[in-house]
C-alpha cells in the first residue's frame, strides 16, 4: 500500500517558517521519529525555507512553496519541498571548507551540508518549472 501524503502550500516568506515546521513535525511524530531527529528536521526545514524565501523569487514578489511529506515505513519520513523560483540545484554546490576559521569561511553551503549529514537520502530535480528537493529522514540514521 502506497504511503499517504500530506501537503501544505505556503507563501515563500520567512514568516511561513512556523507553519512549515509545525506541519513537518506532525509528520515526524506520525512516523515515530525520536525527538532528537525531530530537532534535526526542524533545522533542515528552516534552512530550506529561509533559502527559498531569500533567493528563489525576486525581492518583493514571493511565490509559492509546497511542502509534502509521507511515511514510507514506520520510523521514516519522506519530505519534498517545491518552489517555482529560479532553477537551483543545491546538490551541485561544493562542500563548505569546515577547516577555515569562521571569519574566513564564505557564507553559504552549510545548509546543504546539514541536509547531507542528517538525511538518509537526498535528491533534487527540476520538473515543469518546479525545483523539487526531496529527502528522507530516518529514526536510525
Amino acid at each position: 500500500m502506497p504511503a499517504k501524503t500530506q501537503s501544505l502550500t505556503l507563501v515563500a516568506k520567512t514568516e511561513s517558517l512556523g507553519l512549515a515546521t509545525d506541519f513537518v513535525r506532525n509528520g515526524a511524530r506520525e512516523a515515530n521519529l525520536p525527538e532528537a531527529r525531530i530537532h534535526e528536521l526542524d533545522l533542515l526545514i528552516e534552512e530550506i525555507l529561509v533559502n527559498v524565501s531569500r533567493y528563489s523569487y525576486p525581492v518583493g514578489t514571493p511565490g509559492p512553496v509546497i511542502i509534502t511529506y509521507s511515511i514510507p515505513e514506520p520510523g521514516e519520513l519522506a519530505v519534498e519541498v517545491c518552489d517555482q523560483g529560479v532553477e537551483f540545484d543545491p546538490l551541485k554546490l561544493d562542500p563548505p571548507d569546515l577547516t577555515l576559521d569562521i571569519e574566513r569561511r564564505p557564507v553559504g553551503g552549510l545548509g546543504i551540508w546539514l541536509l547531507k549529514s542528517f538525511a538518509k537520502s537526498l535528491t533534487y530535480r527540476r520538473e515543469q518549472g518546479w525545483n523539487r528537493l526531496a529527502f528522507t529522514i530516518s529514526a536510525n540514521v
